[in-house]
């Protein structure tokens, strides 16, 4: 989903492909992230599924950043727990 800052509307990828192209025209510059408000573009096409994209800032709820269960559970004294692939790490609890 993405936003349009011109009016606060929020859009699935499939209800924005269904606007008109000149509604797409004037609303595809002023898509954002739900979350962040980072730049969002639309992404369609024959061979394509509509679909958005963001740039999103580096505090966005949205995404999930990289290696972050690592640095969750380094953080949390557990880094020595981490178990190859395949095999099931036990529950960690969040830092107190």
């Amino acid at each position: 989903m993405a936003k349009s800052v011109l009016d606060g509307t929020e859009w699935t990828a499939t209800e924005f492909a269904g606007l008109l192209p000149e509604e797409q025209r004037t609303n595809r510059p002023e898509l954002v992230c739900l979350a962040c408000d980072g730049r969002a573009v639309f992404r369609a096409g024959q061979s394509r599924q509509p679909s958005f994209a963001a740039r999103h800032r580096q505090d966005c709820r949205l995404v999930s950043r990289p290696w972050s269960a690592f640095k969750f559970l380094a953080a949390a004294g557990q880094g020595s727990q981490l178990y190859s692939a395949g095999v099931q790490s036990p529950a960690v609890s969040p830092p107190a």
